[in-house]
């Protein structure tokens, strides 16, 4: 068979196989189609298609042809893809499997993923190293509330908001997340350091107990930032933190993380993972304090009530909560955030111990709670 173009001509051509077309038909106008079916080893029709179509259209009529039918009874409609465009343009951060179950898109996960690709809204992410064992399922086997992992964030790093902070929005984002319940509370400092830690701490414990939580039962856990006394030389006394977990609320234990192991709290981190996408990108801020704590209680409410947990089941932490400890009142999660500045201690009976001078006593928050049930 003797060709104008080598092999290698061919083979690096933008397509293979439209010059091995144009060489058919240039051999089928030279020599005829009989000697140009038996150079090429096809067949006679072959040869014919491709000579008619380059009659006809020219070099546009040796180029691939779409294969896909012209009607397609299943395909779908241009309005349900309007609605799962305009669903992801309204929380960019799901995936089709959240923006079917959220939204209630009439067509399949798949679909959505199509038209998200075909959109240009789909977002390729570095997926992280999966874990050498995954504790998810062993994680519910634990003890109900036994627990308590809590953390400071750095909000200055978030773009959108850390502008918005020398107009009087909050620095620091101090979280608190029951494992393997999911529930999480909020509370917002302009510093971070030990008396809010304790602040929040002494809140928080407080709400739990109201609430029938067991405290002899609870751990505490936390990293070892100076908040959390993990600077403190524990040797000679506890630190400020662990005396008011241990001592004042007779919890089971305050523990550290130890060093280099942070996925520890790997639980309360992946909170703030999550607020970065659902709540600091998505929540329009103005600088007004107390809107954004309004947005913030929100944004905890849907968080422990309404967002279900893929790797628990699809359930909510209040779901999980009536299924494994239903003495825990449904109003633990309701905890309304604060500015943690804006927190006074209160004259209440001294503790079975006496803390010390830089442990704040009870503190009640300046946001009211209900006492109807019937909120929820």
């Amino acid at each position: 068979m003797c060709l104008e173009l080598s092999y290698q001509e061919i083979m690096s051509s933008q397509d293979p196989k439209f010059a091995v077309r144009y060489q058919m038909v240039m051999s089928a106008l030279s020599k005829g189609i009989r000697p140009t079916m038996r150079d090429f080893r096809c067949s006679r029709n072959t040869v014919r298609l491709w000579l008619r179509r380059y009659q006809e259209q020219g070099l546009a009529g040796l180029e691939e042809r779409s294969r896909a039918p012209h009607h397609i009874p299943h395909k779908t409609p241009p309005e349900v893809e309007q609605q799962v465009v305009e669903a992801r343009d309204a929380i960019p951060c799901f995936g089709p499997r959240r923006l079917k179950r959220y939204f209630d898109l009439p067509c399949s996960t798949g679909a959505i993923a199509r038209i998200l690709k075909q959109s240009g809204r789909s977002q390729r992410r570095k997926k992280p190293r999966p874990p050498a064992r995954s504790l998810a399922a062993e994680k519910l086997s634990w003890p109900a509330f036994g627990l308590l992992q809590v953390d400071v964030k750095d909000l200055s790093d978030l773009p959108g908001y850390r502008e918005l902070i020398p107009f009087g929005l909050p620095r620091y984002q101090f979280t608190a997340r029951i494992v393997p319940e999911g529930g999480i509370w909020l509370a917002f400092s302009a510093v971070n350091d030990s008396t809010y830690a304790l602040l929040f701490g002494d809140r928080l414990l407080a709400h739990l107990a109201a609430c029938g939580v067991k405290l002899e039962e609870l751990t505490v856990q936390t990293d070892n930032g100076s908040e959390f006394g993990g600077a403190w030389n524990r040797r000679r006394t506890p630190p400020a933190f662990t005396r008011l977990v241990e001592q004042k609320y007779r919890c089971r234990r305050h523990r550290f993380n130890p060093p280099h192991r942070s996925t520890y709290n790997s639980d309360v981190e992946a909170v703030h993972g999550l607020m970065e996408q659902e709540f600091y990108q998505l929540e329009p801020f103005r600088g007004d304090l107390q809107r954004f704590l309004n947005q913030a209680w929100t944004y905890q409410l849907w968080f422990n009530y309404l967002r279900e947990n893929s790797a628990k089941g699809h359930r909510t932490p209040d779901q999980l909560r009536a299924e494994r400890a239903p003495w825990v009142h449904p109003k633990v999660y309701a905890l309304p955030p604060v500015l943690l500045s804006s927190l006074s201690a209160q004259d209440l009976p001294s503790p079975r111990q006496n803390l010390g001078q830089d442990l704040p006593g009870h503190v009640k928050s300046p946001m009211s709670t209900h006492s109807d049930p019937r909120w929820l």
